[in-house]
């Protein structure tokens, strides 16, 4: 079934779309089923024709690293945006748009806690009337959790 199929994978597109594949996370095996061959084949395609093992070479992380490297040295370099873009995301404390002050992050932040606590609450009630919680489970919810303002 894979014969000539590999000729169609050298096409510039479709090696831009193995690329995007790998970057976004997927595995051998799952670029090998979009493609429709065997994990087999694809690891043959990729010695025997280099496009394929190039563009397949870079995962998500290494492309990360490589975007995070080219930016630091933009900013070091004193381009501005970069400086500012960098900062934003590596030290949000201290730079960010928030119109929030640190107190009303902090209250925030309280109430997605207390949110997603209430969540957890009400999905355990749910399945306890269900019969999906046995009685032996030893994790036991409390729901006498204190508003946020009362803090």
């Amino acid at each position: 079934m894979s014969k000539g199929i590999y000729q169609k994978w050298l096409e510039d597109d479709n090696l831009i779309l193995l690329q995007g594949w790998k970057r976004n996370g997927l595995t051998d095996e799952q670029i090998a089923s979009n493609i429709g061959i065997n994990v087999r084949t694809l690891s043959k395609w990729k010695v025997k024709y280099g496009q394929i093992g190039q563009a397949l070479k870079i995962g998500r992380e290494q492309a990360n690293y490589a975007v995070e490297g080219k930016l630091l040295k933009k900013a070091l370099s004193g381009n501005t945006t970069a400086m500012i873009f960098w900062l934003k995301n590596n030290w949000r404390d201290k730079y960010n748009d928030s119109e929030l002050s640190p107190e009303e992050r902090k209250l925030a932040k309280a109430r997605s806690r207390k949110i997603n606590a209430e969540a957890d609450i009400a999905r355990w009630r749910a399945d306890e009337l269900t019969g999906k919680n046995k009685a032996d489970d030893s994790t036991v919810l409390v729901d006498d959790i204190g508003d946020v303002e009362d803090e």
